[in-house]
């Protein structure tokens, strides 16, 4: 039943994200939010997107910045998604860089 949940919550991700980067084209920036709410989604049910922004991190260091910037305003907030976020540090976490 799980599996059927985590692949019903990917697919709906993606649907939302295509959605987000047709929203990005109405004056109002709502697309910004749908694409943000479904990249969330998608972090928390499958592991390959974990995994693709653990090596993003790990390549790019203004990335791993800015997402150790979102851990530190989720850790209060919303715990499920601060402990994904923060489960794709890379393995040399270096924030100064």
């Amino acid at each position: 039943m799980k599996i059927v949940r985590d692949w019903l919550v990917t697919l709906i991700s993606l649907v939302g994200l295509m959605l987000g980067v047709l929203l990005l084209m109405s004056p109002i920036p709502v697309g910004l939010v749908v694409i943000t709410a479904s990249l969330a989604a998608l972090l928390c049910v499958n592991a390959r997107s974990r995994h693709m922004l653990q090596a993003a991190r790990s390549r790019w260091r203004k990335i791993n910045r800015t997402v150790h910037r979102v851990e530190k305003l989720l850790e209060h907030r919303f715990k499920k998604l601060w402990t994904v976020i923060s489960s794709t540090r890379p393995h040399n976490d270096d924030h100064s860089g």
